[in-house]
């Protein structure tokens, strides 16, 4: 019962600020009347704590740059125009779980397009076509990439600038510090996963607690993803390893960062303390944070914490 309040709580704490924080900037008193409310609420297990972060525009715009390098797409047409002579335009995509559809709503209801349920509602579709849109986004991101991802960011640009007169500069890839902002958050929406190994009740069986991030060794474009995958390994100070995955009988050659010790897995959650997933993965990091502290402390040995430990697992696995 503890561990159902639990989360029922943070999930409603974490719709409520989005609703709050994406209704407007401006309202600046709403704001900081709900990061007071969390901040001074302890027992929430700092739910409050990195919501600040996102009072800095800038913040969620490094966010956006995150998630659409994860599982995002810039659309630019090869023809201008189609077979009734209709000019066509740029647009953005972004894919995820049909969990989080509510968090892709309320994103859309800051940036602008539409969000689909996929055919057997197994995942939703974020499209951002509209003209106003699309530059909006790519005008606030500009700057914010760091994958080969940009070599289409910045095809979409040339796109905008000869087809509908924008002026706008094409930067180059963000090399500021990883903790430093949000970016990173957005990446681990997408493509991050946090996990509670073991814990089956069998001694022999492997414990560990984790957090895992996979990319497949090519961009779409061709280009190597080591470097980022190289500088977020550096940043959790875990090791970057070469992986083969298989998807649709087909294998794919990647890389994967993968944390377990004491160490990496705290900063990783001292980062997510400072800029907050959006998405239903913040209640899997909140398992993932709760279960790090029992393991490394090595409470899971007394069997009420173990017990605690197999409960936060297998709630991880159904979050709504």
């Amino acid at each position: 019962m503890y561990l159902y309040l639990y989360f029922e709580i943070i999930s409603s704490l974490l719709k409520t600020f989005l609703t709050l924080f994406l209704r407007d900037w401006s309202d600046s008193y709403s704001f900081c009347t709900f990061t007071s409310f969390l901040v001074n609420k302890p027992s929430l297990c700092g739910v409050g704590v990195g919501v600040e972060a996102y009072s800095r525009k800038a913040n969620l715009y490094y966010y956006m740059a995150g998630l659409i390098e994860g599982d995002g797409s810039f659309n630019v047409p090869k023809i201008i125009k189609d077979s009734k002579g209709k000019k066509r335009g740029a647009g953005i995509e972004i894919t995820g779980n049909l969990k989080d559809k509510p968090a892709y709503d309320l994103l859309k209801s800051k940036f602008g397009g539409n969000v689909y349920c996929t055919k057997g509602n197994k995942s939703v579709r974020w499209m951002i076509k509209d003209l106003k849109s699309v530059i909006n986004i790519v005008n606030n991101i500009n700057g914010k990439l760091r994958t080969p991802k940009i070599i289409r960011f910045h095809n979409m640009i040339d796109f905008l600038n000869l087809f509908y007169g924008t002026n706008i500069s094409k930067l180059p890839l963000d090399n500021s510090p990883l903790f430093e902002n949000a970016w990173l958050a957005g990446f681990i929406d997408s493509d991050g996963c946090f996990a509670i190994k073991g814990f089956t009740g069998n001694l022999r069986t492997y414990i560990a607690v984790q957090f895992l991030l996979t990319q497949r060794k090519l961009d779409i474009s061709g280009v190597s993803m080591l470097e980022i995958m190289k500088k977020i390994s550096s940043f959790l100070e875990c090791p970057l390893k070469s992986k083969v995955t298989t998807l649709n009988n087909k294998e794919f050659e990647g890389f994967i960062v993968t944390t377990s010790n004491k160490n990496s897995n705290q900063i990783m959650i001292d980062y997510l303390k400072s800029f907050h997933l959006l998405t239903s993965k913040y209640l899997d990091f909140k398992c993932f944070e709760r279960a790090n502290y029992l393991y490394f402390k090595k409470l899971h040995r007394d069997p009420v914490f173990y017990e605690e430990i197999r409960l936060l697992k297998k709630q991880k696995t159904k979050v709504p």
